[in-house]
This record gives structure tokens, sequence and C-alpha cells, in this order.
């Protein structure tokens, strides 16, 4: 991949593609966590993912021989490092983690991609960033068509529980993250591996609150391998790429198709049924 500096803003088809294959990989994250590591707690889950992500990232820059440049990056933006990595890199995996531990695959697609909607809103209200018309009954649109696609022809039983509160939260801050990302410059190699390790250290800070274990099983140790590497380091990576290289309306678009993918894998590999109620 090249090197992009995140805060060119621009409609590169390169863009698509990255996205494309973005959320082509997080798609396989609910059926490889329900498969490997749904027994453990998501807390647990999420130290282990951030852990490998992180030091993966890490092994990145120092083959690239960035050490020296991450230091100035991180002395001219330690705040902004610190403040967005525990916003997308910590918040969110827990909450995204656990959504899957306490609800059906289809309502969590359901409810997490909202997020597409929330950056647009969201890039618009602290940004001033003029979003077409076009890309808003876009996304609307796709928003709806997911909806009876999972549903059916029903409605969905999703209730205020905390399994759908903590889903909603995932989404929010997955959409605040991609939205402040956005419009920052810096190195998408040394961003990512900054944002993986705030969120990291704040994750590590909550363990005497939530607990910890190192107990895995082989099969949970391979789960959370691939989870690092692909919906983390490598998908992570290339959304960033993405977000600097066409718009967030563009962007938000492509973001949608990962629930159909979800939804059929967890069909395919789970024999978990798309659950709607009369």
């Amino acid at each position: 991949m090249s090197n992009v500096i995140f805060g060119e803003s621009k409609n590169h088809p390169r863009g698509m593609m990255y996205a494309l294959f973005a959320v082509s990989l997080w798609a396989t994250l609910g059926v490889i966590f329900k498969l490997t590591v749904s027994t453990l707690d998501s807390f647990v889950v999420a130290i282990y993912v951030g852990f490998f992500t992180t030091l993966i990232l890490g092994i990145n820059l120092v083959m690239q021989t960035k050490i020296q440049e991450t230091l100035r990056v991180l002395k001219r933006q330690l705040s902004f490092f610190i403040v967005t990595g525990i916003i997308g890199l910590g918040i969110q995996q827990v909450f995204y983690l656990k959504g899957y531990q306490l609800l059906p695959a289809s309502q969590v697609v359901v409810i997490f991609y909202l997020y597409p909607l929330m950056m647009l809103l969201l890039s618009g209200f602290l940004f001033k960033e003029k979003i077409s018309k076009n890309s808003a009954l876009i996304n609307c649109l796709e928003f709806v068509g997911l909806y009876i696609l999972i549903a059916q022809g029903k409605s969905l039983d999703i209730g205020m529980n905390l399994g759908t509160i903590a889903t909603f939260s995932a989404a929010l801050s997955w959409a605040a993250f991609s939205v402040l990302i956005k419009h920052q410059k810096f190195d998408t190699d040394i961003g990512m591996f900054l944002f993986n390790l705030f969120g990291l250290l704040f994750l590590l800070c909550m363990i005497p609150m939530f607990g910890f274990s190192f107990e895995l099983t082989i099969i949970q140790c391979l789960g959370i391998l691939y989870l690092a590497i692909f919906p983390g380091a490598i998908a992570f990576i290339v959304w960033n790429r993405a977000l600097h290289l066409t718009t967030t309306g563009i962007c938000a678009n492509i973001a949608l198709l990962t629930p159909i993918i979800s939804v059929l894998l967890s069909v395919i590999f789970l024999h978990e049924p798309i659950l709607g109620v009369g």
C-alpha cells in the first residue's frame, strides 16, 4: 500500500476499493467471535485483540523505520490520539463485542449499522461538512432495506436491554471515531498504532474493575489472532485510507454492505436464524 497522509480528502476510486476491502473483513468478525471466543467475557477478548493488534502495528512501524517519526507525531498531537484512541479502539471494542455476546447477530447488525447515518450527522454538526441530499437519502434507504432483509417482512424484537444499549453505544463510538480522524493529518500506519495503543492502555486500566483471565484454549487463541490481524490491524488501516481518499458519504454507503455480508455468513456458518417476530 502507498503511504497516505490523513487529511487529504479526495474522491479516488482506490478509496472505494479500500472501503470495500475493510468492510468485507469486518463482516467476518461476528462469525469468528461466536465460533471461537463467545464463551470468553467480551472485555477479556477486547484486551487480547487490542494487544495483538497493537503489537502487529508496532512491528509494522519498526519494519518501516518510523519510530522516530511516531515520537514526533505523538508529541504534536498527544491529546488527540489519547481521546480518539479511547473512543474508537477502547470503548467501541468493548461495547461491540458485548453486543455479540448478548444478542443474536441479526440484531447486532441492525443496531450497529446505524453508524453510517451517525457519521453523516456528526460530520455535519461537528465540522460543517456538506453532505449531499443524495448521500443522506441513499443511506436512509440502505438502512431501511437492511432492516427489511433481516426482518423478512416481520418486525425485529429489539428491546431496550443491555445488549441493545451496548451495541448502540458501539455504533456511536465508531461513528465519532471515523469522523474525528477524517479531519486530522497524520500517517495512516502511525495513526492506527497510536489509536490502538491508547485504546489498549485504557482497557488495561479497567482490569481492576472488570477482571481478566489468562486461560485460553487453542481455538480461542486462533480466534483472537484472526480478530487482531484481519478485522483488527488490516481492516482499520485500509478503512482509514479510504476515509481520506473519498468522501464520508461514499464510505458510509459502502459500510452498509457489511451487515448484509455478515448476516449471510451467520446463516451459512452459524446456522443462526434471522430473528423476526410477528
